[in-house]
C-alpha cells in the first residue's frame, strides 16, 4: 500500500516518472474535445498548448502539462447509449429511459459514477456502478479491470478519453462495459493506455503504475486487478507482466503480438515484397506472381485471389497489403503527418509551422529512449540485411534457383530517414520511392539493390526499456484470446498468440504454463468469449482449485467447445502429430519465417554466415544444383553472408556484450 501511495503522490505533483524526462513538443491538448475544457495555464513561455480567453479569444497562456481539475461525471445506460445524469435530481426523478437491472431481485437504476482527472499528461477515467445516491463505492465488487486501448500512434497528442470521446463509448466497448459494471467491476482507463496515441511502452507502463495509484489513493487497494484489452492493449498486458510485476494480478490479452518493435521486423518487408511483385507482373503478365496466392509461399501470409485489394479495389490481395495497409508508412516514414494534426494546431492557434519539425516515426515518437542524430532523426531499427528472402519456397521447389537470385537481387531495404520523401498514396502505395533499388537487378550481371543495415543501438535500446517482450517473465495468467481473422486478410494474424508462447518457452519454461490461448470461429462471438475469460480469470484469482476453463482451448461458431486441454495445438511449436485446434484453425507464417527465422519473431539482426559456407553446410535443397554464375551472383546479393538463424538476435544486449 505504502508503494501505490507513494505513486499516487507522485502523479499528485505532476512531477514524477516520465514527467522528470524530457516532455514531448509540440503536444495537442484534447480536454476541450471532450467536453471537459481547456486545459490549465501552467506557464507564459509560450511551450504547450494555447489556452485561451473564452469571451475575447486571447490567448492568456501555455499548458505543458494538459492538466484539468478532477471531477466526477455521471451518466445512465438509456437502451444501447449512455446519457449525461445530473444525480441530484436523477435519484429521486429518474429519466424516463434509464435502463434497469435485477439485484438481489430489486430493479436498480444503471447509472454510472466517472472520475475523470489528467496524469502525466493524459486523461484518466475511473468507472464504476453508482445505483444510489452515496458518496462511497457501494456497488463495487473490490475487483479492478484496466482497460488498455490499441491502434498505431505516433505521439504528439493526449488522446480522446473513454466515457468522453465525441459520440461517446463505442458499441464494442459498450457491450463489454455494461455487463463489467453490472457485475460490479471497477474500470479504470488512461489516454496514455491507447497505443493509438502512442506506442512508448516506458510511458504507458509509468502511466499505468500512476493511474492505478490513484485508483488505490481513493479507493483503496482492489482484491485484484485483470487488464483487458486488444492488439495494442494486449501488448501493453504482457509488457506490463515482463516489465512491472504487481501492476496487473491477471490478463486477457485480445488479438494479441508479443509486442509492437518487433512487428516492424516482417511487416517492414511487406512493401518491399509487395513492389516486387507488381514489378514483376507489370514486366510480365503472365508471371506465376499475377496470382494473388502464389505470393503465400514468399511472404508467409494468407493471400486471396478474391479478396477486395486495399489500393486497387480489384480482385485478389495479401495480408501483407489489406492488413498492414498504412502500418510501415505510419511508423516508418518521417515526412508522413496525419492532416488532423494540421487541423488541430490551426483550430488552437498554434504558432505557423508548429509541426514541421517533428520527425513521424515511432522511432522519433520515443527520441527521449532512441535519442537522435545532428538533423534530428532517431535511429531505426529495422534491417534486412543477409536475409534469404524465399528460402523455404526454394527449398519446397516453388521457386527455383534463377526466381530466388531475381527476387533477392531486386527487393532491397529501406533508405536512412534524410533520404525519405513524403508518401504519395495511391499513387504509390507501398512507398517505393523511399526504397533503395536497382535498375538492373533483373540482370544476372547487373548490380543487386542493396540492402538496409539497422541501429544495432537502437535495438539494444529496445530490448533494455521493456519494449521488446523476451519471455522471461510473465508472472500472472493470461488467457490469450482472439477471433480466427485468417481469411479476412486481417493484421491480427492467428500466430502471434504462439509467438509470445514459444518465446515464453525459449526463455522460461515454466512462465509458458501460465499463458492459455483462446480461439474462437466468429468475430461476433467475441463478447461472449471475452465475458467467459473474465469469469475464469476472476475465480482463477479469487483463490482455490484453478477453473477447468484455464486451459488452451479453441471455440466454433454459437460457442460450442472444439476441443480443451494441453494439447489441442500440438504441432505447431513441437513436432507432434496436428492437435484438434491445430487442424482446426491453421496458422500462415511471415516472410522472415519463410527467410528461415522461427515463429518467435524476435530477430532484430540475424548473425551472418559466409555464402560459401551456406554452400556447403546444408542451407540449400540437396537436389538444388547451383552454376558458377549463380553462385557468383549469390555472392553479389549477400556480399556480408547471409543469415544464420541458428545464432541469436545479434541486438540483443547480452549478445552485444559478448561480441565486444
Amino acid at each position: 500500500m505504502a508503494f501505490w501511495r507513494f505513486l499516487a503522490a507522485c502523479a499528485a505533483t505532476a512531477i514524477c516518472l516520465a514527467a522528470q524526462a524530457q516532455q514531448q513538443q509540440p503536444f495537442v491538448c484534447r480536454t476541450q474535445e471532450a467536453g471537459l475544457g481547456q486545459p490549465s495555464v501552467d506557464n507564459q513561455d509560450g511551450i504547450g498548448h494555447p489556452v485561451v480567453d473564452e469571451a475575447s479569444g486571447a490567448i492568456v497562456g501555455y499548458s505543458r502539462n494538459c492538466s484539468i481539475a478532477t471531477r466526477v461525471e455521471y451518466f445512465y445506460l438509456a437502451g444501447n447509449r449512455f446519457k449525461p445524469f445530473d444525480p441530484a435530481t436523477g435519484y429521486a426523478a429518474p429519466p424516463p429511459d434509464l435502463t434497469t437491472f435485477k439485484r438481489n431481485g430489486a430493479a436498480v437504476p444503471f447509472v454510472v459514477r466517472v472520475e475523470v482527472g489528467t496524469i502525466n499528461r493524459f486523461v484518466y477515467t475511473i468507472a464504476m456502478l453508482a445505483p444510489a445516491a452515496k458518496p462511497e463505492p457501494a456497488a463495487w465488487n473490490r475487483k479492478l479491470v484496466y482497460w488498455l486501448g490499441g491502434g498505431v500512434g505516433i505521439g504528439h497528442h493526449q488522446g480522446s478519453p473513454l466515457w468522453f470521446k465525441p459520440g461517446g463509448l463505442s458499441g464494442n466497448e459498450r457491450q463489454l462495459m455494461v455487463p463489467m459494471l453490472e457485475q460490479g467491476y471497477a474500470i479504470v482507463s488512461s489516454t496514455g493506455n491507447e497505443a493509438g496515441v502512442h506506442y512508448n511502452m516506458r510511458l504507458a507502463g509509468q502511466t499505468a503504475l500512476l493511474t492505478k495509484a490513484r485508483f488505490v489513493e481513493a479507493y483503496g487497494a482492489p482484491l485484484f486487478t485483470i487488464g483487458l484489452g486488444g492488439s495494442g492493449g494486449a501488448v501493453q498486458q504482457y509488457l506490463f507482466a515482463q516489465n512491472h510485476p504487481g501492476l496487473l494480478d491477471g490478463g486477457i490479452p485480445l488479438q494479441s503480438y508479443p509486442d509492437m518493435i518487433t512487428q516492424t521486423i516482417p511487416i517492414s518487408d511487406c512493401p518491399l515484397l509487395s513492389q516486387y511483385f507488381k514489378d514483376e507482373v507489370a514486366l510480365d503478365p503472365a508471371s506465376p506472381w499475377a496470382r494473388w496466392s502464389n505470393q503465400i509461399a514468399i511472404e508467409g501470409m494468407n493471400a486471396s485471389d478474391g479478396a477486395r485489394h486495399a489500393w486497387t479495389g480489384g480482385a485478389g490481395s495479401t495480408e501483407c497489403i489489406n492488413g498492414w495497409k498504412m502500418a510501415i508508412v505510419t511508423v516508418l516514414n518521417p515526412r508522413y503527418k496525419d492532416d488532423r494534426y494540421d487541423l488541430a494546431a490551426t483550430f488552437y492557434r498554434y504558432p505557423a509551422g508548429a509541426f514541421d519539425k517533428v520527425k513521424w516515426t515511432h522511432w522519433n515518437d520515443l527520441a527521449d529512449i532512441y535519442g537522435t542524430d545532428s538533423q534530428g532523426y532517431a535511429p531505426i531499427s529495422i534491417d534486412n540485411e543477409g536475409v534469404q528472402y524465399g528460402l523455404k519456397a526454394l527449398a519446397q521447389g516453388v521457386i527455383g534457383v534463377d526466381e530466388f537470385l531475381r527476387l533477392n537481387a531486386c527487393v532491397g531495404g529501406w533508405k536512412e530517414q534524410a533520404d525519405f520523401v513524403d508518401w504519395q498514396g495511391k499513387d504509390d502505395p507501398y512507398d517505393s520511392r523511399n526504397m533503395l533499388r536497382s535498375a538492373t537487378c533483373r540482370d544476372p550481371e547487373g548490380t543487386p539493390a542493396p540492402r538496409r543495415s539497422g541501429s544495432v543501438e537502437a535495438m539494444r535500446k529496445a530490448y533494455s526499456t521493456g519494449q521488446v517482450f523476451t519471455g522471461q517473465r510473465l508472472g500472472i495468467p493470461m488467457i490469450d484470446l482472439r477471433p480466427y481473422l485468417e481469411p479476412e486478410l486481417n493484421m491480427h494474424n492467428a500466430r502471434q498468440a504462439f509467438s509470445v508462447r514459444a518465446r515464453l518457452l525459449g526463455a522460461n519454461r515454466a512462465e509458458a504454463k501460465r499463458q492459455v490461448i483462446w480461439f474462437t470461429r466468429s468475430e461476433a462471438d467475441m463478447q461472449g468469449r471475452v465475458l467467459e475469460a473474465l469469469s475464469t480469470m476472476d475465480r482463477l484469482l479469487s483463490g482455490g482449485p484453478a477453473p477447468a476453463e484455464f486451459t488452451d482451448r479453441c471455440i466454433d461458431t454459437g460457442g460450442a467447445v472444439i476441443a480443451a486441454g494441453p494439447s489441442v495445438w500440438d504441432g505447431i511449436l513441437d513436432a507432434k502429430p496436428p492437435g484438434a485446434c491445430s487442424k482446426a484453425f491453421p496458422l500462415f507464417s511471415s516472410p522472415r519465417m519463410v527467410a528461415g527465422e522461427s515463429i518467435k519473431g524476435d530477430v532484430f539482426k540475424c548473425a551472418l554466415k559466409p555464402v560459401a559456407q551456406a554452400l556447403r553446410d546444408g542451407s540449400y535443397p540437396a537436389g538444388v544444383e547451383w552454376t558458377a554464375q549463380q553462385k557468383a551472383r549469390l555472392q553479389r546479393i549477400f556480399p556480408h553472408g547471409v543469415c544464420d538463424y541458428s545464432r541469436p538476435d545479434q541486438g540483443r544486449p547480452q549478445v552485444l556484450e559478448r561480441n565486444r
